[in-house]
């Protein structure tokens, strides 16, 4: 089972194979191109869509869990009224019924809209600390690997 990772040739030479190197890399790899699709969803959605202003029209609440969603009412492009959710809970966004509160919303077509904050980040930065973790560690099983190699070269 091993020889299909790492063999000497005949000669002595240590060998590597291709195979191990995808099993070394395949987790950063993945979570680099998570983070870079959840960068851009991000940036889309705090840059990208356009800002308004929205009244609280309800506010939805669950008695299992801690979070609220409100239900907010705001021009879209076309000047129509229309309503929306956040899609998400969040226990700060019990908004008293009445109240203005900038949003962001897809100009494209309707959608939840996106209140700002950090919390819009979060998944990003989590998955980015993953990446440089999981890529440390890679790091260092490929410096192993290659010291390994280069034992066998000598002989």
């Amino acid at each position: 089972m091993a020889a299909r990772y790492l063999w000497r040739e005949r000669d002595g030479k240590r060998e590597i194979s291709w195979r191990l190197w995808v099993l070394v890399w395949v987790t950063p790899v993945v979570f680099a191109l998570a983070l870079l699709w959840l960068i851009g969803e991000a940036y889309v959605k705090t840059r990208l869509y356009s800002p308004a202003e929205a009244e609280v029209v309800r506010v939805y609440s669950w008695e299992d869990t801690k979070g609220v969603a409100p239900l907010m009412r705001y021009i879209w492009v076309d000047g129509q009224e229309t309503e929306a959710t956040p899609g998400l809970r969040h226990e700060d966004w019990d908004f008293p019924v009445g109240s203005r509160h900038a949003i962001r919303f897809n100009p494209w077509w309707k959608t939840n809209i996106v209140l700002p904050g950090p919390h819009n980040w979060f998944v990003a930065k989590v998955i980015a600390l993953f990446t440089i973790a999981t890529g440390l560690i890679s790091g260092y099983v490929t410096l192993r690997l290659w010291r390994w190699r280069a034992k066998g070269e000598n002989s």
